[in-house]
């Protein structure tokens, strides 16, 4: 069945509504309609010092973060500081502290948490993703002599931080509680600290992004950020790329390509991660389609996502109007190889030309694609 491909307006969604210290509505977007592909993410932002989350394990997933400031047009200028917890035990965490953009992830059955936003200058932007299959969070508890028992949320519920006899909410209030002080937070992480393991075991499971120095032309700020998957991080299962778009332009290829049997996800965002909607003014039009001959136009005006399932094809994207600066990320969760797909006619034939393959020149009966090599 061929699936569609759609705009996804990003839903204003309140779930962390009283979270104290975050802006809320939250943006987000997490794929429902492209059967096994797995992508979600979201801008999660701190407006002031204070935790997130408690220590725990995912028993089936990898569970990325991706931090930045608030002002993604100057990405690499925000001023910033969080710290992360990573380690082997809730009771001996290592504690890394984080004041560039960077990308971070806790393997399965690694303890991470809590994030502390230890500096935050008008906002600090989180963006998670979870990578696998995994049905609940694992927690760490203590029993009367202070030894440490473990909690499975798929087989119980997650016990309430401050009152361990009542079940968990999400609340928020373990979180940022907005009763605390500056000095309740340092408080709260002064254990950690005391605790804290310097082995450096976990030293590899944080990356900073980098600069991209692109020949994409003047609407694109230059230089931009990347993250390159594998070729960044042993074993991440996707990358993307932070693109400010300045003024009217296209990118992408004139014509039709496709990347094969890997999805795209394409998110527009303004570029204030505070207010990624009021900061967003921009027209937007983009060519997708089952094949080169039978394409259709997507147009839109307001934040979202252009979810394009793998085997689509995608034409040149065309920034038609911008009122401000817009925030262009293009994502590719794969675990398959990427293959850039074109077609062209040779000797008066259609030819699927693949980036890195070479020309079938007598095609069997059934073959479907007829491939050249790039010379």
């Amino acid at each position: 069945m061929s699936i569609p491909v759609k705009f996804h307006p990003f839903e204003k969604s309140d779930a962390k509504a009283n979270w104290a210290g975050y802006t809320s509505p939250r943006m987000g977007f997490f794929n429902t309609e492209i059967p096994d592909v797995n992508f979600g993410t979201g801008f999660l932002v701190a407006t002031r010092w204070g935790t997130m989350d408690i220590p725990h394990i995912h028993d089936g997933a990898f569970n990325y973060f991706i931090f930045t400031g608030a002002d993604l047009a100057n990405v690499f200028e925000s001023e910033f500081e969080v710290a992360i917890c990573l380690g082997d035990s809730a009771k001996s965490m290592e504690i890394y502290h984080i004041t560039k953009p960077s990308i971070v992830v806790a393997p399965p059955g690694v303890v991470h948490s809590p994030v502390y936003f230890k500096k935050v200058v008008r906002g600090l932007n989180t963006m998670l993703h979870y990578v696998g299959h995994t049905t609940g969070r694992v927690y760490p508890r203590y029993d009367k002599d202070g030894n440490e028992e473990w909690t499975y949320e798929k087989d119980k519920p997650r016990p309430c931080v401050k009152d361990p006899s009542k079940e968990c909410t999400f609340c928020g209030l373990c979180f940022t509680n907005p009763d605390e002080t500056e000095q309740d937070v340092i408080n709260y992480m002064k254990p950690y600290y005391e605790n804290a393991s310097t082995a450096g075991k976990y030293k590899d499971c944080i990356v900073e992004l980098r600069k991209d120095y692109h020949k994409l032309g003047d609407a694109i700020v230059n230089p931009r950020c990347v993250f390159k998957g594998k070729e960044d991080m042993p074993d991440a299962p996707f990358q993307f790329s932070i693109n400010i778009v300045t003024k009217p332009c296209l990118l992408g290829d004139k014509e039709p390509v496709s990347n094969g049997q890997v999805a795209e996800f394409l998110w527009f965002s303004g570029t204030d991660v505070v207010e990624p909607w009021d900061s967003f003014d921009a027209e937007i039009e983009i060519m997708v389609g089952d094949d080169p001959e039978n394409m259709q136009k997507i147009t839109f005006d307001e934040p979202g996502v252009v979810a394009i399932p793998p085997g689509k094809w995608r034409g040149e994207i065309n920034v038609k109007r911008v009122g401000k600066p817009v925030c262009f990320i293009p994502w590719y969760p794969h675990d398959k190889k990427r293959y850039r797909i074109t077609q062209k006619v040779v000797n008066g034939k259609k030819l699927l030309v693949y980036d890195d393959e070479i020309t079938i020149t007598e095609p069997t009966a059934g073959d479907e694609l007829f491939l050249q090599i790039k010379r």
